[in-house]
């Protein structure tokens, strides 16, 4: 079936309108009426798909009726063919002046009416084919230009998260993406010494919302419940509360921007995890270093007083023996082999003593080494944190993807 099917016939006169039925009832629903105002009723209420319209008639003449009909938006859409026994230019030219599609000169053959009629119903078919094209170019026009005004947004928040020095700022950040968005939802950042909530209403996360979090996480990487969904990412969980399913568009947009945003935003919580570790291990470095700088120090102190009192305790040994020595009637050559024994065991002895503060003097250059270790990673994070925070300015007109 094409897209005419229903004539409506106006004329006043009655064979003419006779033989108009006649010559088009066998394919097509014909209604008929008899003058202007009668021919506008039936226009709005029938809805036919085609007028066939005379243009003399008593009260509304057809130019009248044909003008009324194109300026109604209940039956602009209608076409109009006048079938008129006037048949100059200028009759012609005010047919078309008030919007009628074709112009027929009665009496015409049954043969060259139904020959308008259907050129009619493929140029009907063909109009309403461009304008579903027409409309579908502009769905897809307006879908890009929402796509990439979202892209934007996502695009300007992940420059933005390069520069953020902590969780909480992060977390502003992506809130305030969430509500440009005109999204309702609560996130969970997985850190390494907790998880972080926090919530695009500013207020606190319900625990019901965090055992939520917490128990879908280890899901797959969308989870869908009614107008709710859970997107995971290793370090990240978002809890989107107000999913739009009655826009199928908007729906499919969504789920593929915020894995865009979130990917950015799991790196960035595993840097931000990094450089807080960082951080710690540097300060226990320190820590660590000072406890062994002081250790040393206590060895040394303790290696000299140890040296001092072997040394006394030598001489003191020394003088006693040899005063000793003649009681035991030895020989004089047995009394000083003796000594020489004492003599070089003492010697022994000294350089055993110097060589633990040989090795405290090695530790010593250890700890001085690890002292400027320590200094260096400190002030590599200073430098670094204090770069980001002169480098964080505001990038938001920088991209203009649409």
């Amino acid at each position: 079936m094409g897209a005419i099917n229903r004539v409506l016939v106006v004329d006043d006169d009655a064979f003419t309108q006779k033989v108009l039925v006649n010559a088009i009832a066998e394919r097509y629903q014909v209604e008929t009426a008899n003058d202007g105002e009668r021919a506008i009723e039936m226009a709005s209420s029938w809805q036919p798909d085609i007028v066939l319209l005379d243009v003399e008639m008593p009260g509304r003449n057809g130019y009248e009726v044909c003008d009324f009909l194109k300026r109604q938006k209940s039956t602009s859409h209608i076409p109009i063919i006048f079938v008129s026994g006037c048949s100059s230019v200028r009759e012609r030219m005010l047919g078309f002046e008030v919007g009628a599609d074709d112009y027929l000169v009665k009496p015409c053959s049954k043969e060259l009416l139904n020959a308008k009629l259907e050129k009619m119903d493929v140029y009907i078919a063909q109009k309403e084919q461009l304008e579903s094209s027409y409309q579908s170019a502009q769905d897809t026009a307006l879908e890009a230009i929402a796509t990439s005004a979202d892209l934007g947004k996502a695009v300007r928040f992940i420059e933005r998260s390069y520069l953020v020095p902590s969780l909480d700022k992060l977390s502003e950040e992506l809130v305030n993406i969430l509500r440009d968005m005109q999204l309702s939802a609560s996130l969970m950042f997985s850190a390494r010494t907790k998880n972080y909530f926090a919530s695009t209403k500013g207020t606190e996360v319900a625990p019901l919302e965090q055992d939520l979090l917490q128990m879908l996480h280890t899901e797959k990487r969308f989870v869908d419940f009614g107008c709710r969904t859970q997107v995971n990412y290793p370090r990240v969980a978002l809890l989107i509360k107000n999913m739009p399913l009655e826009d199928r568009n908007r729906y499919g947009r969504l789920k593929d921007i915020i894995p865009f945003v979130l990917g950015a935003v799991d790196a960035k919580v595993r840097i931000i995890d990094a450089e807080q570790l960082f951080k710690q291990q540097n300060a226990e470095l320190g820590q660590a270093v000072e406890s062994v700088r002081k250790s040393l120090a206590e060895i040394g102190n303790m290696l000299v007083q140890n040296q001092s009192q072997v040394g006394e305790i030598m001489i003191a040994l020394n003088t006693s023996l040899a005063s000793e020595l003649h009681r035991l009637g030895l020989e004089e050559d047995q009394e000083t082999y003796i000594l020489d024994q004492f003599d070089d065991a003492s010697q022994g002895i000294n350089q055993t003593l110097e060589c633990g503060s040989n090795i405290l003097d090695t530790m010593e250059n250890v700890v001085h080494q690890l002292e400027h270790l320590a200094v260096d990673q400190h002030q590599i994070i200073t430098e670094t944190l204090t770069v980001a925070a002169e480098d964080q300015i505001d990038t938001s007109g920088d991209i203009e993807l649409f």
